[in-house]
């Protein structure tokens, strides 16, 4: 079995260097461009259907590189971290060490725990790992659902920083499960 990891293309939230977090937001062009080009890469890519966010930006780019047109799935598990009340704040206005560790100093009042992402996600890829075992999926998620995913292959780093992953809009990663 196969996933392949595609983060969603980019948004007009992500080019002002905000937390886009919940915030249901589409495509801008540059967005649209990377998934339809991606949709290239994809035609070569055998795929048994696609996971998606039903976040709008997910989905849409899920629809745009979908080139084998086949069933795509919509996950809330796949949703990017809540991040409550920091929603659309400016990232500079946060320590992203802080942020994405599991074992944070700073209280983010209503944002979703680290700990809590990362439990909901390997909730997801356990349950996909016995029930499509003989299949290949494309997962379109986002950057934080992203960051959750590779430690369920790579495990927790010891400081708990799970920030220094990172993964372009619409680049697509490989894992066998």
């Amino acid at each position: 079995m196969q996933i392949y990891v595609v983060r969603h293309g980019e948004t007009n939230v992500n080019v002002e260097n905000r937390i886009n977090s919940t915030n249901d937001d589409d495509l801008n062009e540059k967005g649209i461009r990377e998934a339809t080009e991606l949709r290239e890469i994809v035609k070569d890519i055998d795929y048994d259907f696609i996971i998606s966010s039903p976040l709008v930006r997910a989905k849409h780019t899920a629809e745009l590189l979908n080139a084998k047109e086949k069933e795509i799935i919509l996950d809330k598990r796949l949703q990017e971290r809540d991040a409550g009340t920091y929603t659309k704040t400016s990232i500079d206005d946060i320590d992203s060490y802080d942020w994405w560790n599991v074992y944070p100093q700073k209280d983010y009042g209503n944002a979703e725990k680290v700990l809590d992402v990362i439990s909901r996600v390997h909730e997801f890829l356990d349950e996909i790992k016995e029930k499509y075992k003989d299949k290949n999926i494309i997962l379109v998620t986002h950057g934080g659902i992203s960051k959750t995913i590779n430690c369920y292959f790579t495990g927790i780093p010891k400081d708990g920083n799970i920030s220094t992953y990172s993964h372009n809009h619409c680049e697509i990663l490989t894992y066998k499960l």
